[in-house]
């Protein structure tokens, strides 16, 4: 019997067929020759667009599961998860277009630096060419937004500490996923992943960005993305803004001063003296 592989990639599917291909190119092409052995779970999530007629024709390293109905992105991916044997977990969005050496870095930071539950990376949109993702921060009244977005340069520094990353492209252990429960299924495909990162940082672990590891992305793509913001935004903030409006004291003066220094001129007035004032006051996380 062949040993169970040494890292599991999770990817749930909702049509979109195009684009799970080209992501599957993407991968495949990527893991090759990095000397890890590896399978890809992909679970599917009710597609009616030839999506489950292409999964079987995939032989190996492709496991397919194939949902009687549509669980939506958490329960997709927690179904995916507890089918997973390595013992790695890399949860992975179908609209991604992976490039060389994404995975080595984001292992790296899994394997060295303090506490790691999650480590990300740095994803640029496919439509703009621009930063979509280098983290994910807290503004002052707790609610999260992709730190860095709309940007042409790419953070400094081999890592970054955040509170939460986004799902999209994500490496984390298997046992720390299901010691916190895995996905809260009461979200409806978003934010369920910011709430993971929060549940695991009240836990005890620490997330990062691996700076180095920078991939495409084309966001927000899957049919009914965007569908359930609200009630999910209402449901994080019920269960987690006293805690986010703490940490965003920290993260969002940094975030705001970088983003206007080079149109100082934009700044308000009584939020740049109040980004200062935090600045100064409130500790910062660091870099690595």
């Amino acid at each position: 019997m062949p040993a169970d592989p040494e890292l599991s990639v999770v990817t749930a599917l909702y049509n979109c067929l195009d684009y799970t291909k080209a992501y599957l190119a993407s991968l495949e092409e990527t893991l090759d020759g990095v000397g890890i052995h590896y399978e890809v779970i992909l679970v599917d999530d009710g597609s009616s667009d030839g999506t489950r007629e292409f999964l079987a024709t995939l032989g190996g390293p492709y496991r397919v599961i194939l949902n009687a109905e549509n669980l939506g992105y958490a329960g997709a991916n927690n179904r995916g998860v507890q089918a997973a044997k390595g013992e790695v977990l890399a949860l992975l969005n179908n609209d991604l277009v992976l490039t060389g050496r994404w995975l080595e870095p984001m292992l790296k930071g899994l394997e060295t630096l303090p506490e790691a539950g999650i480590v990300g990376n740095i994803q640029m949109s496919t439509s703009t060419g621009l930063v979509d993702h280098a983290g994910v921060f807290f503004d002052r009244n707790g609610r999260p937004a992709h730190a860095r977005k709309g940007r042409k340069a790419i953070p400094k520094g081999e890592f970054r500490e955040w509170y939460a990353v986004t799902a999209a492209c994500i490496v984390l252990r298997k046992s720390v996923f299901e010691e916190i429960g895995g996905f809260d299924e009461g979200y409806r495909n978003g934010t369920e992943d910011i709430d993971l990162c929060v549940r695991l940082r009240k836990a005890g672990y620490k997330h990062y960005v691996a700076n180095t590891s920078i991939i495409q992305h084309h966001v927000s793509v899957s049919p009914g993305r965007v569908v359930h913001d609200d009630a999910n935004m209402d449901r994080f903030v019920e269960k987690w803004q006293a805690t986010t409006i703490e940490w965003g004291k920290r993260e969002w003066a940094r975030e705001y001063l970088q983003r206007y220094a080079r149109r100082w001129w934009r700044y308000n007035f009584t939020k740049f003296w109040k980004a200062i004032w935090l600045l100064i006051t409130q500790p910062q996380l660091p870099k690595y």
